[in-house]
């Protein structure tokens, strides 16, 4: 019993162990000042931070964004020389030939689980000290960030390994919940806190909310038929609804500067339902890091002096595009401060200066869509930049962006694929083109739809939400997720759920791995 006890601490310390999203210094616990923790209530806050802090490895490059994102027709790591090889990782996951020992199923699965087993931990002890608005409050956040990490557990790899909350006993094997199961409970879930939050008027988008939970169930519903084979187009629609009708009066709206969410040190926004906070005085890692990653080894601006020269966009996805009439497509509000621009960065680049730049042999730095996916040059892919840096930046494993994911341009085009495919055409056409009507270029105008099909839906989608971590699951609604683009044969259907990483199912008998693998 003693060793169980000891066991169950050293859990909890690891797992507790953190960078809180709201107080982002570290804070190590020993195994006393553990203890002390999770049985004193003025310690409540440290208990809720770690499931709040666990959101960031939702939007790290690396990992979960590269199983959204360079799985799809938006995102390509080309091979470089030596650069960017990395054992195949990339190539592997752009081209949907990963195994099940590949370094991101796990670093993935290990890190949403370690969400959910936080999420877990501040609901047991929270729910052991005196009861009062505040514990209650709590509770209620914390099981929407238990739910929230098991939908993407869900979504990714189509099995959820279930531990009740007041099973803290990590030595013994958890249940496994299949996909029809998982949405069950999580639907479940949300609705039954619902009522018990606040309103992002009364706490800010940084913590949970009555909007983020319908956020979620109207995901949650928009991917219904995929998960267990039944549409429910009307609850997504239901719950979109609310939002954008504003039932909680939090003033939500669709941005009328595209770009204005994107800026450095943007914290509320009419757009953001639920965001992860980030603050550049703070190292936060490699994988937070939003331009060094994508832009070339020449483009160093301010105290950015170390670019990776990576990601790009693929033809396929970038020749979809209206280039002139679309603000989406380019800004150019940064370039004076780092001499390029946010979007797609094509052609010919330039340093802060005006100077053309050079790739490191001495050729003309000119960004093009041809690629070779596992030998190209340095020039090859077009780029993107979606947020804005901080040229004065004092480290470059930081960030000043928070980083929205819910927010309520991609609300309205839920409701839009609900009502379209539930044939509401023009209830669907009304919500596309006001969206729209809110992203023309400068002295440009972007045209309107004058009727609206499912292909046009996934292309705003796309033109909206590109880079934020959202393709692949709308791909594999829209049935496309194993068509062929750049650099990528078609595949198997098989495809569209990865494999349970190996480490996981040596431990778990009660795991079963996907078919295909």
């Amino acid at each position: 019993m003693k060793m169980l006890k000891l066991i169950k601490y050293s859990a909890v310390l690891f797992l507790l162990g953190t960078i809180a999203c709201t107080n982002l210094n570290e804070n190590v616990l020993d195994e006393q000042l553990g203890v002390n923790l999770v049985n004193d209530s003025s310690n409540i806050v440290a208990l809720i931070q770690p499931p709040y802090a666990s959101l960031r490895h939702t939007i790290e490059w690396y990992d979960y964004w590269a199983l959204q994102e360079v799985s799809t027709d938006e995102v390509i790591v080309p091979t470089r020389g030596s650069d960017w090889y990395d054992n195949g990782a990339w190539v592997q996951l752009h081209l949907q030939t990963w195994t099940p020992d590949h370094i991101r199923m796990k670093n993935v699965w290990e890190a949403l689980n370690q969400g959910y087993a936080r999420a877990n931990i501040a609901m047991y002890y929270i729910g052991r000290f005196p009861q009062n608005a505040k514990t209650k409050l709590e509770i209620s956040e914390a099981r929407f960030l238990r739910a929230y990490y098991i939908d993407l557990i869900n979504d990714l790899f189509g099995q959820v390994s279930y531990r009740d909350t007041t099973n803290l006993e990590f030595i013994s094997t958890p249940q496994v919940l299949n996909r029809t199961e998982a949405v069950s409970y999580i639907v479940s879930e949300l609705k039954n806190i619902l009522p018990t939050l606040p309103t992002k008027e009364m706490v800010g988008s940084a913590k949970v909310t009555k909007g983020a939970v319908r956020a979620l169930l109207a995901k949650v519903y928009l991917n219904h038929e995929v998960y267990t084979g039944e549409a429910k187009w009307d609850s997504c629609k239901y719950y979109c609804d609310q939002l954008i009708n504003d039932v909680d009066n939090d003033g939500y709206a669709i941005a009328d500067d595209y770009w204005s969410m994107f800026q450095k040190d943007v914290t509320e926004h009419p757009e953001f339902i639920l965001r992860v906070p980030m603050d550049d005085n703070v190292t936060m890692g490699s994988g937070s890091v939003w331009v060094n990653f994508t832009l070339h080894y020449s483009q160093a601006f301010g105290n950015i002096t170390s670019c990776w020269n990576g990601p790009s966009t693929t033809s396929t996805f970038f020749n979809t595009w209206d280039k002139t009439n679309d603000v989406r497509f380019y800004d150019d509000r940064i370039k004076s401060e780092t001499g390029f621009n946010q979007g797609f960065l094509v052609g010919q680049q330039y340093g802060l200066d005006g100077t053309a730049l050079e790739q490191r042999n001495g050729d003309p730095l000119v960004f093009v869509p041809e690629v070779n996916l596992t030998s190209s040059p340095e020039n090859a892919g077009i780029r993107v930049v979606k947020f804005a840096p901080n040229p004065d930046t004092q480290d470059q494993f930081s960030s000043p962006n928070d980083v929205p994911i819910m927010r309520m341009s991609d609300v309205y085009l839920m409701r839009a694929e609900a009502e379209l495919r539930m044939g509401d055409e023009a209830s669907a056409l009304a919500d596309v083109n006001y969206l729209r009507s809110k992203r023309s270029a400068p002295g440009h105008t972007l045209p309107q739809y004058a009727s609206l099909t499912l292909d046009d839906i996934l292309k705003e989608r796309g033109y909206e939400l590109y880079w934020e971590g959202l393709r692949r699951q709308d791909l594999i609604r829209f049935g496309k997720f194993t068509e062929a683009w750049q650099e990528k044969p078609a595949t198997d259907a098989s495809k569209e759920l990865y494999p349970l990483p190996q480490s996981a199912v040596d431990v778990n008998p009660n795991l079963t791995q996907n078919p295909g693998y």
